[in-house]
């Protein structure tokens, strides 16, 4: 027998309505726990003391006063309250929870994939060198007007990485057996 077998057999055990073959192993596993012993003095102890107890009186109008609580207006929707209901939201509150649902999917996006923000500023700033002529054909190369501004800008990222990728590290550099 396992603690949850032998909480569920206390009261049981305390009316004397189990067999004798759970009696027996019921105190048998008392006997090995007494903390479980305590358990059921505990219980004994508590009936015993609701049993003492004065038995509580009502007023008569006590049903009516309650019915009148659970019936009050207040807490009753009319009709035309839940037609106009929008998944059981009045129009207000389900502005409201629209609102923190998209709120809620900007940012789990924007934590979930922080680096899509820089692949759109990267197709923002494509210019038409960038993009191949077989993938759209209907580029015209006079459509941009300021287009010594677009390859100095463009010349500039070149320039700048290519300085990253071309560091000068003869200085830094020892071989063995020079």
């Amino acid at each position: 027998m396992n603690r949850y077998q032998f909480e569920d057999l206390i009261s049981e055990y305390i009316e004397n309505e189990l067999s004798l073959s759970k009696r027996k192993k019921f105190e048998a596993y008392l006997e090995e726990h007494p903390d479980s012993a305590q358990l059921v003095n505990a219980i004994k102890d508590n009936i015993v003391r609701l049993n003492q107890m004065q038995a509580l009186k009502t007023s008569g109008s006590f049903n009516e006063h309650l019915l009148e609580k659970i019936e009050n207006p207040r807490f009753n929707i009319d009709k035309d309250q839940v037609r106009s209901m929008i998944f059981g939201l009045t129009p207000g509150y389900a502005t409201l929870m629209m609102g923190f649902v998209a709120t809620f999917i900007f940012i789990s996006l924007q934590l979930l994939m922080p680096d899509v923000d820089n692949q759109i500023m990267k197709k923002v700033h494509l210019t038409d060198n960038d993009i191949p002529a077989s993938t759209n054909p209907s580029i015209n190369h006079n459509i941009i007007e300021d287009q010594d501004m677009v390859h100095t800008i463009d010349d500039s990222v070149r320039a700048d990485s290519t300085i990253r990728l071309k560091k000068d590290f003869s200085k830094k550099m020892q071989f063995v057996n020079d």
